[in-house]
């Protein structure tokens, strides 16, 4: 079962990745947002099969899925301000946005190399 939470699902052995998840638990200060990697049971055995492939990010936002800018830009929106306010750049058109994105996606491993899965409260993860 999904819960009713935002959800977010990240490249467990991406360091870039490992460290916006805990950027984002630092500043989620009510602490809504659980976590996942894709490489977990749970999101193999939840996401939906048409994104299985995706191999950043992931969000959840209780109700719908989200993929790469349009991911990114729902996470901010879900967090305090003055992060929710990034949101407002979904008037960039999302193809110019998702290009910057699939650039730093496909180098992420080579700009900022790959470790461990981030270490959070097992309270937040979905395993």
């Amino acid at each position: 079962m999904i819960p009713g939470k935002p959800i977010l699902v990240y490249d467990g052995p991406c360091t870039l990745c490992n460290r916006m998840v805990q950027w984002v638990y630092e500043k989620d200060l009510g602490g809504h947002i659980l976590f996942t990697s894709l490489q977990s049971k749970w999101a193999k055995t939840h996401v939906p099969t048409a994104l299985q492939k995706v191999d950043s990010v992931l969000f959840f936002d209780g109700t719908d899925w989200y993929t790469k800018s349009d991911a990114v830009l729902y996470l901010l929106r879900s967090l305090p301000r003055p992060w929710h306010s990034f949101f407002e750049l979904r008037i960039i058109p999302r193809a110019l946005r998702d290009v910057a994105y699939d650039l730093i996606a496909r180098f992420r491993y080579q700009l900022f190399g790959k470790g461990h899965c981030a270490l959070l409260p097992t309270d937040r993860v979905l395993d």
